[in-house]
């Protein structure tokens, strides 16, 4: 069984991570990790310092008076402006903030001229003013997907997977883009033998490659609230059955190889090195 990495989102998922350390956001329907766009931000002063200190640098607290951003009633320095208007969405969306793929622009009420709306403020190096002399130093995070990490969903369903051999049943909030393999993957923690099973709903076999509509299960929590019924009042099951074929799904992280140093494609070999030995063609298993 190959294991995929997780393509979709939903926004519980986004909202745990929350912190500095652990920031994410969803904009336009992609997921940022902005954990490492933060670091920098914060580590970085991007203003000129006048003060007398031996060091310069963004936590030097005897000349924060003196810093340019401060002197213009901003609280935070030029690079910590970005960090602080982000944080506050951690876990959250930004898409409010964007139309067209840019910032929203008003008309400042000082100079009168359209300017992007930042909460706090605009960087010390990009003036209010229009001006031909300004031009951006990199790439801004939300024009590249350096920082991308998956889609967010726009939607999300329940569906219940029971296992009828030992009569477990789990109830998993999925991505309704998600495929049924993929909703497998979620599924893999509280099942590590998912090969081992037959995947059916209503009696019916289920194509790994296609979503849960496209297989024939419906989402009718619309039909219940026109009704007036709670939403959970019937939550779709996909039956697993026991193929008693002794078979077992192998580790996520360990091949189980007679290989004292297996790499990331060392299943892969094992796999190619066993299909030889059954051609009669000698391999370098060690």
């Amino acid at each position: 069984m190959r294991y995929t990495k997780q393509q979709w989102y939903t926004p519980a998922e986004v909202a745990v991570h929350n912190t500095p350390s652990d920031c994410w956001i969803t904009l336009n329907g992609k997921v940022y990790d902005l954990t490492k766009w933060l670091t920098i931000q914060f580590k970085v002063c991007k203003c000129p310092h006048t003060c007398s200190c031996a060091v310069k640098t963004w936590f030097c607290n005897n000349c924060v008076e003196y810093c340019p951003c401060f002197n213009q009633g901003f609280f935070y320095c030029d690079g910590k402006r970005w960090a602080m208007s982000i944080l506050p969405y951690a876990g959250k969306d930004l898409s409010h903030w964007f139309r067209n793929g840019e910032w929203v622009r008003y008309i400042h009420p000082m100079v009168g001229s359209r300017t992007t709306f930042r909460v706090h403020g605009h960087p010390y190096r990009r003036p209010v003013v229009p001006s031909t002399r300004w031009r951006p130093m990199q790439l801004a995070w939300w024009n590249t997907d350096t920082y991308v990490v998956g889609k967010a969903t726009e939607k999300t369903r329940p569906i219940r997977i029971t296992n009828t051999l030992t009569g477990n049943t789990v109830t998993l909030e999925v991505c309704s883009e998600e495929t049924i393999y993929e909703i497998m993957m979620r599924y893999y923690p509280h099942n590590n033998h998912l090969w081992s099973y037959t995947w059916r709903y209503m009696g019916k076999p289920l194509n790994f490659s296609k979503t849960l509509d496209e297989n024939g299960i419906p989402d009718e929590r619309d039909r219940f609230s026109d009704l007036a019924l709670p939403e959970n009042i019937h939550i779709p099951a996909l039956l697993l059955y026991y193929n008693d074929d002794l078979t077992e799904d192998p580790p996520k992280d360990d091949c189980q190889c007679p290989r004292m140093v297996c790499g990331p494609k060392g299943l892969e070999r094992c796999q190619l090195d066993k299909e030889n030995m059954d051609k009669g063609i000698p391999t370098q298993m060690k």
